[in-house]
């Protein structure tokens, strides 16, 4: 996992072009999502690991102490007070999923007729003419979700909801 964070995506689409090619799903949605999915797990998994490690100890106690099962401690008491985390998590992911640009180069093709909103404006721009309102559409299509998704999400990334769960 720790690799995961500090190898770059780029260096590791060859052995992924194999793979996907061996499975039958280079050049399909399923094959690039598949492979956003992989790219994302470390960094969702240090940020859960380490919001979880903040979340205080007396709380699970507290929980045992009132009969919950462990499985009933996580979802009753644990997850709700990792909205901030899951929220981080879906931002940091999202954004950078939406504005990758080469990987669904390389995984879709530029054969396939499928693009993502950054290859989709690419696809736009030719070597003799640019439909500028093609490009302009996409380019508004690729800033608008990112920002309204943001502000929909700001206040659950900055607010701490473990603060004042404990007295100390």
């Amino acid at each position: 996992m720790l690799a995961g964070l500090f190898i770059p995506s780029q260096t590791i689409v060859i052995p992924v072009i194999y793979v996907l090619k061996t499975v039958g799903l280079m050049g399909t949605m399923p094959g690039l999502i598949l492979f956003q999915t992989a790219l994302t797990i470390p960094t969702t998994l240090f940020l859960f690991t380490a919001y979880v490690q903040s979340i205080p100890r007396e709380l699970d106690e507290a929980a045992r102490i009132d009969g919950a099962s462990r499985i009933g401690t996580f979802w009753r008491v644990i997850f709700p007070l990792m909205a901030p985390a899951i929220a981080t998590a879906v931002v940091l992911n999202a954004v950078g999923v939406w504005a990758d640009f080469v990987n669904p180069r390389i995984i879709l093709g530029p054969g396939s007729g499928l693009y993502t909103v950054t290859t989709g404006v690419f696809a736009a721009i030719s070597k003799y003419s640019t439909d500028y309102t093609l490009v302009y559409s996409n380019m508004l299509l690729a800033v608008v979700p990112v920002i309204v998704f943001y502000v929909l999400l700001q206040k659950r990334i900055i607010g701490g909801l473990t603060s004042g769960a404990v007295k100390g």
